[in-house]
């Protein structure tokens, strides 16, 4: 018999883990509305982390998903599997009456088994729910303490460089080591480029500053993108180095700027002098452009980027195209590919291919979902999020974590916050303009794990309605 009870909250990391270990029994106290997640089943227990708030009952305890040191499969077994005839009824019914085409994929998350097929082999447009392939592909080809290096040179002409290795989410001040976003700060470069300089010798009087962006060679707008989505704050080019993911600030909705890597350049000028100054060094600093990598530049200073992990959790939390893009670009260069937005796609795709999942349908022309010609199928959303956790692979049992919580978290944090489904479903949401899409995890009642993709289609002016048919199918999966 499967029993489980939980608590939210959140480690310093930012990462919600749900971690394995015997059976542990813990109390609630009166001032949260939830505790301990005690999943017992074999030798697999889950518990997962995040914020309560006062003054809530405790909706039904249910287990979620998690990227522990085992894989799920096995905890759910002996749970009773939902009818499938019943969970086909209860799709049918959410969306009896509503404009619009919607596909459902539901699977058994234990035996791989489809429970609900509508149309769920037939490509549509997911919006935002293609990023769980894009951190499918970033989880199985990077280690996940791996960080991203923007580095300071000087190049053969006397001229400094502002090297991007990858890292879009740098800040203009000093590095924060408790950041995600701003982790890696110019300042801190700028600091290490003046103290390098004057511990040469005698600094120029005068130095022109250059911005290397050449590791995302190729168009930074993909050509399937729609002409309002920079001036809706939705993306802009794609480059490296960038700061705040493209951004203004460092929150997820500020105002993006044209040409991040010309404002990283010119933040990192500012720095420049400003730590010239503090270290009494009399040179002075221009921006002077682009310029490509030079072998043989001799390195001056080196800041590096949050984790590979990290990013990722802000990523699909905060649903981010820019770092989306960016990352595809990074699992391309990784496989030895050029980071260009072509063979971004292509090996994001490669490396779906390779883990397994059913890719039947898909064509991917970005790797956020921004682009509506973007294909793909639920039943290979619903199968990707099935073969991650039950996969032996610990690097892709992560993906779970990554997304939203109910209620909770990320771009579900006002949505599905009743009693009856708060903290009870992860899954990564996805809106365009005429495309709603639900992709994640549910427990049902009786511990059975399920996985599901719901993608409707043709729903302009509709996308409340659609959100709200996407959130019943959810609910009705819980049983």
């Amino acid at each position: 018999m499967l029993a489980s009870v939980y608590v939210l909250g959140h480690r310093t990391c930012g990462r919600d883990r749900l971690n394995r270990g015997g059976s542990v029994a813990r109390f609630v106290t009166r001032g949260i509305w939830a505790v301990v997640v005690l999943l017992c089943v074999g030798l697999v227990a889950w518990h997962l982390l995040t914020p309560a708030q006062r003054g809530e009952s405790a909706p039904e305890t249910v287990a979620l998903p998690s990227n522990a040191a085992q894989p799920w499969g096995a905890s759910g077994a002996e749970a009773p599997l939902p009818d499938a005839a019943e969970l086909s009824q209860a799709v049918a019914k959410a969306t009896e009456g509503r404009g619009g085409t919607y596909r459902v994929s539901v699977v058994d998350v234990v035996t791989g088994e489809t429970l609900v097929d509508r149309d769920a082999k037939t490509p549509g447009t997911p919006a935002s729910s293609l990023k769980l392939l894009t951190g499918a592909a970033a989880l199985a080809s990077f280690d996940h303490d791996h960080r991203f290096a923007t580095t300071s040179t000087l190049a053969g002409d006397g001229s400094l460089r502002l090297v991007g290795g990858g890292d879009v989410l740098l800040g203009d001040g000093a590095s924060d080591s408790q950041a995600v976003n701003g982790h890696a700060g110019l300042a801190t470069l700028a600091q290490q480029t003046v103290a390098e300089l004057h511990k040469r010798g005698e600094p120029a009087e005068s130095y022109q500053v250059k911005v290397d962006a050449s590791l995302f060679p190729g168009a930074g707008l993909n050509p399937d993108w729609a002409d309002d989505l920079i001036t809706t704050n939705n993306i802009t080019e794609v480059q490296t180095p960038a700061m705040h993911a493209g951004r203004q600030e460092a929150t997820p909705h500020s105002a993006v700027v044209r040409n991040p890597s010309n404002a990283a350049l010119d933040a990192y000028v500012k720095a420049l002098e400003a730590a010239a100054k503090k270290a009494g060094v009399k040179s002075s600093f221009t921006a002077a452009g682009h310029a490509d990598g030079e072998e043989g530049a001799q390195q001056l200073g080196k800041v590096e980027s949050a984790t590979v992990l990290e990013q990722m959790h802000y990523m699909e939390r905060n649903s981010d195209n820019y770092l989306a893009e960016t990352l595809g670009r990074l699992v391309a260069v990784k496989r030895g590919a050029t980071g260009s937005y072509q063979d971004a796609t292509a090996q994001v795709t490669a490396a779906v291919k390779e883990l397994g999942v059913d890719t039947v349908g898909l064509d991917m022309k970005d790797t956020s979902g921004l682009a509506a010609t973007n294909q793909v199928t639920p039943h290979t959303l619903a199968g990707l999020l099935q073969h991650a956790e039950t996969s032996p692979r610990a690097d892709l049992r992560e993906l779970a974590g990554l997304l939203p919580v109910a209620g909770v978290t990320g771009t579900l944090a006002q949505r599905l916050n009743g009693n009856k489904t708060k903290a009870l479903i992860r899954a990564k949401t996805g809106t365009l303009a005429a495309v709603v899409s639900l992709s994640g995890y549910v427990t049902t009642k009786e511990g059975r794990l399920l996985s599901f993709s719901v993608m409707a289609s043709d729903v302009k002016g509709a996308i409340a309605e659609a959100r709200g048919v996407s959130d019943k199918i959810a609910t009705e999966l819980l049983g």
